[in-house]
């Protein structure tokens, strides 16, 4: 920046401070003539945030009056006029401190910087709260009204929180089918793990036991949870081991993929059993194997 007045001469007398997120100088100049001051921004900058203060000095340099701007932006609309006073001071209220017929003036400018912010990417964002206390309460069981023995296990779970993730449990629970069902239920035709699973999926909308098992362990449990998500209307939990079991077709199960999509109303995995069955390679071993009989 740049101060512009009428036939202004800088004395060398200067002053500079550095603050946080703030650059301040001053600089003290000697006015003959006119009273009229302005800051002028001559910097490359596009935008300059800076607040100014012009204060008239005595023979003694000690302050006699005082202006302040707000913090304002220079930009490059208003370098041509700058910002400052038409009117600092009145002739009559400095003719008696003039110094060989000039004014001292001390201007003083401070440009506030904008610091960044430096932050560490990529963030770990925690789970939703909610899943985290309802996973709690699976396993404290805390608050449980409902009791499921499958194969010799027991599990403690929620009524209301199975109720609002499937709509069978609803209608077991609070149908026309509540009278019969107590708070001991009783599960013959399941796996314990597999139902083990179903409920951690219901409550955390995961499944950690993929993760620690082998690719046939993790195929062989996909099967059994779809069956369980198809009799509990749990549709994400269908598609995500539909999903699993497409990446296991070939021409050893493809033919008994196809039939157990079709008992549980697989869509995407029958079209994927029928694709594959439309390679001429596959289709040939599967015939020769008599797995797929096709009428003459």
């Amino acid at each position: 920046m740049s101060l512009s007045s009428n036939d202004s001469v800088d004395t060398p007398e200067t002053a500079s401070v550095l603050r946080v997120g703030k650059v301040t100088g001053s600089h003290m100049f000697k006015i003959m003539g006119g009273a009229s001051i302005f800051v002028v921004l001559k910097s490359k900058e596009k935008h300059v945030k800076a607040q100014i203060s012009f204060i008239m000095l005595n023979q003694n340099r000690k302050p006699l009056s005082k202006r302040k701007t707000q913090l304002q932006i220079f930009s490059a609309s208003n370098q041509n006029h700058g910002i400052g006073s038409i009117n600092f001071v009145k002739r009559s209220n400095f003719e008696s401190v003039l110094e060989d017929d000039c004014l001292m003036v001390c201007c003083t400018v401070s440009v506030v910087k904008d610091f960044p912010v430096e932050l560490d990417f990529p963030l770990l964002v925690p789970p939703p709260l909610a899943l985290q206390q309802l996973s709690h309460l699976l396993e404290t069981g805390y608050g449980a009204d409902v009791t499921f023995q499958v194969k010799g296990e027991t599990f403690n779970a929620h009524k209301c929180i199975l109720a609002m993730r499937s709509q069978v449990f609803q209608a077991q629970f609070f149908g026309q089918l509540k009278e019969k069902s107590g708070t001991v239920i009783k599960i013959e035709d399941m796996e314990a793990h597999v139902f083990k699973s179903l409920l951690h999926f219901i409550y955390s909308e995961t499944i950690p036991e993929f993760q620690e098992i082998n690719e046939s362990e993790k195929i062989h449990l996909a099967q059994h949870l779809l069956v369980a998500a198809d009799r509990y209307d749990l549709n994400r939990l269908k598609v995500i081991c539909e999903n699993i079991l497409y990446g296991s077709i070939d021409k050893s199960n493809v033919v008994a993929l196809f039939s157990f999509a079709d008992m549980h109303n697989c869509v995407h995995l029958k079209r994927a059993c029928l694709k594959s069955l439309a390679s001429p390679e596959i289709l040939e071993e599967v015939v020769a194997t008599k797995k797929l009989k096709v009428a003459p």
